[in-house]
C-alpha cells in the first residue's frame, strides 16, 4: 500500500552512474554532444503506484540543451497517496567541451580517484613497475584522447622516480583541449645501486643521502648546479632556506625538477645487487627491479637449509657453525647463563595498578589490543601536527593499554607473556615521545630547579625535570639553550660550585648529577642510553619488564633478545652477549638474535677478539636480512595497517637506530678482515646512509632518534671518505666529498660537542690536502678553525684556533681568482701546525721508505732509488678515522645565546652562539648558512665588480697572529695546473669569517669594519652582516649602528622575523638615545609591530605618550593595523587613549 519504490530505471543512451538501486534516489549520466534526448524507462516495485516524469507532459523523452545539465525528477506515488522522487542529471557534453570520463592505470592507484573535473593526480607503483599502461576513456566518441602524444593503450616507460603523464583530450569540434596529468611515483630502492661506469657513480649521486638521485631536483641558478633527491633536499629546507651545498640563500622558486636526469639516471647502466654473490648482469636502472625478481643469486635468508643438527642440544644449526655453537651457544653444554634478576612490584608499576577495577585477565588483554590499535592509527604523519580531543590522543591511548596490562599482572603475576606486553607499550611510550613529538601529560610535575634555587624543599627533585633543571640554571648564568654544549656544562660547573662553598652540599650534589648526565649526552647514544637506564622513564621501565619476563621464562629467546638489545644501549655490551648467547643457543638460526649478538661482540670494551669472523657472520646476515625487506617493501604498495601495531615489536624496522649501527661496524671489520660471499664495505655504508636518510625524511620529530640517524648518516660519509683515501681514488671525487661532509655537518641538528667538531675540523683538512688552492675549501677550513675556537675561547688551544681561523681566511681570499686545483700552497696554509706536522710527518715516511729500500753498504755501491715512498709533499694524507667535518659554520652571533632582544633567534650555528634565524639547520659563517638572505633579482647575490679594498689588506691586527712566510720561504711543492682548472670565486663568505675573527681579537678594528662592509656590498641581503657590524658600533657610535641598519634592504611586503630583529634595533637605539623626531623611527615601529605584535612596542608607546609624541603613535597604531590615520575605528581608539 506505501511502496512508493521502483523496481526499475533505466536511461537510453546513457549508463546511470550508480548503478540503479531501488533505495538510492539520485543518479548522473554523461551524454555525448550530439544525443538530443534521452528516453526513460522506468517500472514501480508495487502495481498498485504510479509515476510520472516531472514536467515532461507524459512524454518519456526528455530533451537535453547541448553544455548544460538537465535534471529529470520522477515522482513515483504510491496506493495510498505516499511519493518518493529519484532524481537523474542528465550532462549533455558541448561540442567544445574537452573532458574525460574515465582514466585509469594498470598499475597502481589514483590519488585522488578519478573525477571528470579533477585534472591532476599522483599514484604510486612498486620499484619493479618499469612501465605502465593509460586506460583513458572519452564521454564522446567524437573527441580525440592522446597519452603523452600518442595513443592511448601503448605502454609509457618510467623513470626510476617520478614519470609525469599528460593525457590530452580535444573537445568535438577541435576548439578546446584540456589536459589531465598523472605524476607516477616509483616507490624508492633503500639500498646502495653501484653503477657500471664510475664517473656516472659521481654524477647521479646525491650529495646527502649518497645513493642514486630520486626524482632529482636543482637549486635554480647553482653553478655548478647542485642536484639533490628531491625528498632529501625538502628535510633540509625545512627550516633553512639556504644550499646546503654553498651556502647561497634560496629564492622563492629556487626548486626545478629535473626530469631530464631522472631520465638518464633510469636508462644507466648499473651493476647488479647481488653481484657480491656471483652475479655479473648489467641492467639498465629501470629495469633493476625485474632483475631482481628474477635473479638466481639472491641470499638464502633459510639458514636452517643445509644446516646440520648439534648432537648435544638436538638444535639445527647454519652451515659451517657447529664450532661457534658448541664454544658459547650450546644450551646443554652452557646452561649456567640463568638471568641474576628477581621480579618485582615497583612502585611506578603499582600506581598504574590502581587506575582500573577489572581483574578478567583476558578481558584486560583484549581492550589492550584494542587500545593499540586506536594508537596506531592515531599517530601523526610527517608533516602535519595532530591535533586530538582530549584523552584522545596516540599517548592516551598507550596509557589506558598500560594500565589494563599493568592490572592484569596484578592478577597473574608469574604470566611472562604479560610482563613481555606490558614492557612493548613502555618502550612504544618512549617512541612516541620521541619519533612524533607527543607529550604525556605530568600532572604531579613539580618545579623541582625553582625549589633548589630558590631556597625551598631539600629533597632530591623529581628526574623527569633534570632538562627543565639544566635550562633554568642555564638561564640564571646568562646562557641560552642554544648555546655550546662547553658552555652549558661551564654554567652548571658554576652552579656546583657556588653550592658547594655555601655548605649546601645535597643540592650540589644533585648538581653535579645534572653535569654528568649533560656531559653524556655528547656521545651518540648520551640520551638514549640515559634514558634506557632511568627507571623513571618508560624505556627503563621497559628494560625492567623485559628481564622481569626473562627471570619468569629464561627459554623464550624473544625475551632475551628484548632484554640484550636494551642492556646495548646501556652501555653494557658483557652482559648483553649473555643474554643474547641464550637468544641464539635457543634459536641458531633467528636472524634478529644473531644480530644483536654480533653487535654486542664488537662493541664490549675489548671488541670481539677471538670470535671476530663470527661477528661479522651475524652481522653481515642481519644485513642482507634487512635489505633484502627494504627490497621487497620496496616492490609493494602497503596500506597504513599492515605490520605490526608497535614499534617497539617490529625490531627489523628501518627506523631501528641500532640495526643502522650494525651495518656501520659490519663495514668498518671488513675493512680490517675482509671475508668471501660478503657485500663490500661501500654497499653497506651507501645503503646505512640511504636508509638513514630515508629515516629522516619520514620521521615526524627531530627527538634523540633523528639525531642517532644523522649519526649513522656522518659515520657513514665519514668511512666512505676514509676507503676514498685508502683507495687513492680521484682527488675530485675525494674533494667532492669533503665538501658534502661538510654540508652534512652544517646541517645536522646534533648538538655542538668536541666529538662533532673534531670530524668537523678533520673533514676539513682533508679536503684542503686534497685541493690546498681551492678557496671554499680553506674557508670552510676556517670556519672549523672558528667553530673549534668558540667551543672554548679562553684556552690555549681555542685562542691557536682563532689564529689559525684567520690564516685560513686569508689564504681562501687570496686564492680568489686563481685555480683552484694546482699551484703553489698558499703561505697562509704552510704556516699553521697541522699542515707542518703533516709535511713532517710525510717527509720522516718518505726518508723511512728510502733507508728500507737501501741496499747493503758496499764497495762501489749506490743507493738503489726507492719505490712506493711516501707520498710527495701537498699529496692526500690518510687521515684518522672517520671523516672529519667542514665548517659547520661560523657562529653566527658573540656571546653565547641567540638573545638578542629576549627569545633566542634560532639554533646554534655548528661550532658558535646561536644563529639569528629560524633553526640551526644550515647556520655557517654567514649565520643563517652564511649567504645573503634575500639575493638581488635573478637568485643571486650582488657582487663589485672588482675585489674589496679590505680583501687585499693586512690589519694592525694581524700582527698577533703568526706572521706570514718570506718570499723565500714559500713551499716548493707547487702542482702543476691543469689547463682546464676552474678558477675560484668571489665570495663574501671568508670575508665575512675573517671579520668576526677579528671583531674577537678588537671591536674596534678598522680592517673587521671594512670587511663587514665589504660582505654588506657583496650580499646586501645578509641579516648577519648588518648586525654583526651594528653591535661593534653600539657602543661607542649608536648613531652609526643605526644607520647600518637602516641600509639593510627591507622587502616591500611582510618582513619576516629576522627582518623584525633588525626594526628593533632601530627602534631600540633610537629611543634610547631619545631621537623621537627621527623619521625612521615610526617606519621602523610600525614594521617592528606587524611581526612582533604590538606587545613588542608597549614601553616606547608609554615613553612617547609621555613626551605627548601623539602623532607618530596614531601613525604607529594605524600602520601595524594596516589601516589609515582617519579610519573611523582608529579615530575612536584614538580619543579613548586621548591623543586626539
Amino acid at each position: 500500500m506505501d511502496d512508493a519504490d521502483l523496481s526499475k530505471l533505466q536511461v537510453s543512451p546513457g549508463t546511470l552512474s550508480p548503478k540503479f538501486n531501488k533505495d538510492n534516489s539520485e543518479y548522473n549520466i554523461t551524454v555525448a554532444s550530439n544525443v538530443e534526448k534521452v528516453n526513460i524507462s522506468c517500472m514501480t516495485s508495487d502495481s498498485g503506484a504510479s509515476y510520472q516524469i516531472v514536467g515532461s507532459g507524459g512524454s518519456k523523452s526528455i530533451p537535453l540543451k547541448e553544455g548544460d545539465v538537465t535534471v529529470i525528477k520522477i515522482e513515483v506515488t504510491s496506493e495510498d497517496g505516499s511519493t518518493k522522487f529519484y532524481v537523474i542529471n542528465a550532462k549533455r557534453l558541448s561540442s567544445k567541451d574537452a573532458s574525460l570520463a574515465g582514466l585509469q592505470l594498470t598499475e597502481g592507484v589514483l590519488d585522488p580517484p578519478f573525477a571528470m573535473d579533477t585534472f591532476n593526480y599522483s599514484c604510486f607503483v612498486p620499484f619493479l613497475t618499469s612501465n605502465v599502461t593509460v586506460k583513458a576513456s572519452a564521454p564522446d566518441k567524437k573527441n580525440e584522447v592522446k597519452v603523452s602524444g600518442g595513443d592511448p593503450g601503448k605502454a609509457i616507460p618510467l623513470n626510476v622516480g617520478e614519470t609525469c603523464i599528460d593525457v590530452s583530450v580535444k573537445s568535438a569540434d577541435g576548439s578546446n583541449t584540456q589536459i589531465y596529468s598523472i605524476s607516477v611515483v616509483r616507490k624508492q630502492l633503500t639500498r646502495s645501486v653501484c653503477f657500471a661506469d664510475t664517473t656516472q657513480t659521481m654524477k647521479f649521486e646525491c650529495p646527502i643521502c649518497l645513493g642514486p638521485l630520486y626524482c632529482p631536483v636543482s637549486v635554480k641558478d647553482s653553478d655548478p648546479k647542485h642536484v639533490f633527491c628531491g625528498s632529501c633536499i625538502n628535510e633540509l629546507t625545512r627550516t633553512s632556506k639556504f644550499d646546503p651545498i654553498d651556502e647561497t640563500p634560496l629564492a622563492t622558486d629556487w626548486k626545478q625538477s629535473e626530469t631530464g636526469l631522472d631520465k638518464d639516471i633510469s636508462s644507466a647502466m648499473v651493476k647488479s645487487i647481488y653481484s657480491y654473490a656471483g652475479a655479473d648482469d648489467k641492467v639498465k636502472y629501470g629495469d633493476l627491479g625485474t632483475h631482481i625478481k628474477d635473479s638466481t643469486h639472491k641470499p638464502k635468508l633459510d639458514l636452517e637449509e643445509g644446516g646440520e643438527s648439534c648432537s648435544d642440544c638436538s638444535r639445527k644449526i647454519a652451515k659451517g657453525e657447529l664450532e661457534w655453537h658448541n664454544a658459547n651457544l650450546c644450551t646443554a653444554k652452557h646452561g649456567n647463563k640463568d638471568a641474576k634478576h628477581t621480579v618485582q612490584v615497583r612502585n611506578w608499576e603499582k600506581k598504574m595498578q590502581q587506575v582500573l577495577d577489572e581483574t578478567n585477565v583476558d578481558t584486560l588483554v583484549r581492550n589492550s589490543q584494542e587500545q593499540l590499535k586506536l594508537y596506531k592509527k592515531n599517530l601523526p604523519k610527517h608533516g602535519k601536527a595532530g591535533s586530538f580531543e582530549e584523552g584522545q590522543s596516540p599517548i592516551d591511548y598507550l596509557n589506558k593499554a598500560s594500565y589494563m596490562l599493568a592490572s592484569a599482572i596484578k592478577c597473574k603475576g608469574k604470566q611472562a607473556d604479560l610482563h613481555y606486553q606490558l614492557g612493548l607499550v613502555l618502550e612504544e611510550q618512549y617512541y612516541a615521545t620521541d619519533m612524533y613529538g607527543l607529550k604525556k601529560d605530568k600532572d604531579d610535575m613539580d618545579d623541582s630547579f625553582a625549589a633548589l634555587t630558590i631556597g625551598g624543599g631539600g629533597g632530591k627533585p623529581h628526574e623527569s625535570t633534570e632538562e627543565e633543571d639544566i635550562r633554568a640554571l642555564c638561564q640564571q648564568k646568562g646562557v641560552g639553550p642554544n648555546a655550546p654544549l662547553s658552555r652549558i656544562l661551564q654554567a652548571i660547573d658554576e652552579e656546583y660550585k657556588y653550592l658547594k662553598d655555601n655548605g649546601q652540599s645535597s643540592k650540589a650534589d644533585y648538581v653535579q648529577s645534572l653535569y654528568i648526565l649533560k656531559s653524556k649526552q655528547a656521545t651518540q647514544d648520551g640520551k638514549t642510553a640515559q634514558a634506557a637506564s632511568n627507571e623513571e622513564t618508560p624505556l627503563g621501565q621497559a628494560y625492567l619488564k623485559y628481564m622481569d619476563a626473562v627471570s619468569l621464562n629464561q627459554a623464550n629467546a624473544v625475551y632475551n633478545i628484548n632484554a640484550g638489545r636494551i642492556l646495548i644501549l646501556q652501555g653494557k655490551a658483557q652482559d648483553a652477549v649473555q643474554r643474547l648467547e641464550v637468544a641464539v643457543g635457543l634459536k641458531p638460526t633467528l636472524p634478529i638474535a644473531r644480530f644483536y649478538l654480533g653487535l654486542a661482540l664488537v662493541t664490549q670494551p675489548s671488541g670481539a677478539g677471538s670470535r671476530i669472523k663470527e661477528a661479522i657472520t651475524y652481522l653481515h646476515d642481519g644485513v642482507q636480512y634487512l635489505l633484502e625487506q627494504c627490497t621487497t617493501a620496496a616492490n609493494t604498495v602497503k596500506g597504513e595497517s599492515d605490520g605490526p601495531v608497535l614499534h617497539s615489536e617490529d625490531m627489523w624496522r628501518t627506523s631501528n637506530v641500532q640495526l643502522l649501527r650494525g651495518f656501520v661496524q659490519c663495514a668498518k671489520l671488513l675493512m680490517k678482515t675482509p671475508q668471501e660471499k660478503c657485500m663490500t664495505p661501500e654497499e653497506i655504508l651507501h645503503s646505512a646512509a640511504v636508509i638513514a636518510t630515508s629515516n629522516l625524511c619520514t620521521l615526524v620529530s627531530r627527538g634523540d632518534i633523528y639525531q642517532s640517524m644523522e649519526w649513522v648518516l656522518l659515520d657513514s660519509h665519514s668511512t666512505l671518505l676514509e676507503l676514498l683515501l685508502t683507495k687513492k681514488a680521484d682527488p675530485n671525487w675525494i674533494a667532492q666529498r669533503c665538501q658534502r661532509l661538510s654540508a652534512m655537518i652544517k646541517s645536522v641538528t646534533i648538538p655542538q660537542s668536541t666529538q662533532i667538531l673534531q670530524l668537523q675540523q678533520q673533514t676539513c683538512e682533508k679536503g684542503v690536502i686534497i685541493q690546498p688552492c681551492n678557496s671554499h675549501s680553506l674557508y670552510l677550513l676556517g670556519n672549523a678553525q672558528l667553530a673549534t675556537s668558540e667551543n672554548d675561547p679562553s684556552s690555549d688551544a681555542g685562542k691557536k684556533a682563532l689564529e689559525a681561523a684567520q690564516l685560513s681566511f686569508r689564504a681562501s681570499i687570496e686564492m680568489e681568482g686563481k685555480p683552484s686545483v694546482g699551484g703553489e700552497t698558499p703561505s697562509q696554509l704552510a704556516n699553521q701546525q697541522w699542515w707542518v706536522d703533516k709535511i713532517k710527518k710525510e717527509e720522516a715516511e718518505k726518508k723511512a721508505a728510502e733507508e728500507k729500500n737501501k741496499p747493503a753498504a758496499g764497495k762501489g755501491s749506490a743507493a738503489a732509488p726507492a719505490r712506493g715512498g711516501a707520498a710527495s709533499r701537498g699529496a692526500a694524507a690518510r687521515g684518522g678515522r672517520g671523516a672529519a667535518a667542514a665548517g659547520r659554520g661560523a657562529p653566527a652571533a658573540r656571546g653565547g645565546a641567540a638573545a638578542r632582544g629576549g627569545a633566542a633567534r634560532g639554533g646554534a650555528a655548528r661550532g658558535g652562539p646561536a644563529a639569528r634565524g629560524g633553526a640551526a639547520r644550515g647556520g655557517a659563517a654567514a649565520g643563517r648558512g652564511g649567504a645573503a638572505a634575500k639575493p638581488a633579482a635573478g637568485g643571486k647575490a650582488a657582487a663589485p665588480a672588482k675585489q674589496p679594498a679590505a680583501a687585499a689588506k693586512q690589519p694592525a691586527a694581524a700582527a698577533k697572529s703568526p706572521e706570514p712566510a718570506k718570499e723565500e720561504e714559500k713551499p716548493k711543492d707547487a702542482k702543476p695546473v691543469p689547463s682546464n682548472a676552474p678558477l675560484n670565486k668571489m665570495s663574501h663568505l671568508p670575508r665575512l669569517g675573517l671579520a668576526r675573527v677579528l671583531a674577537r681579537e678588537a671591536k674596534d678594528s678598522p680592517e673587521a669594519h671594512m670587511l663587514y662592509n665589504d660582505v654588506i656590498t657583496m650580499s646586501p641581503g645578509l641579516h648577519d652582516a648588518y648586525i654583526e657590524l651594528g653591535e661593534l658600533l653600539v657602543g661607542s657610535e649608536p648613531l652609526k649602528a643605526v644607520d647600518v641598519y637602516a641600509k639593510f634592504p627591507f622587502p616591500e611586503g611582510e618582513s619576516s622575523f629576522d627582518d623584525a630583529y633588525i626594526h628593533g634595533e632601530i627602534v631600540r637605539l633610537l629611543m634610547k638615545n631619545e631621537k623621537f623626531d627621527d623619521p625612521r623611527l615610526e617606519k621602523h615601529m610600525i614594521a617592528w609591530g606587524r611581526v612582533m605584535g604590538l606587545g613588542a612596542l608597549e614601553k616606547y608607546v608609554d615613553i612617547l605618550d609621555a613626551k605627548f609624541k601623539s602623532q607618530i603613535l596614531m601613525n604607529v597604531y594605524a600602520g601595524v593595523n594596516n589601516k589609515k590615520a582617519d579610519d573611523p575605528d582608529m579615530q575612536a581608539f584614538f580619543k579613548f587613549k586621548m591623543w586626539l
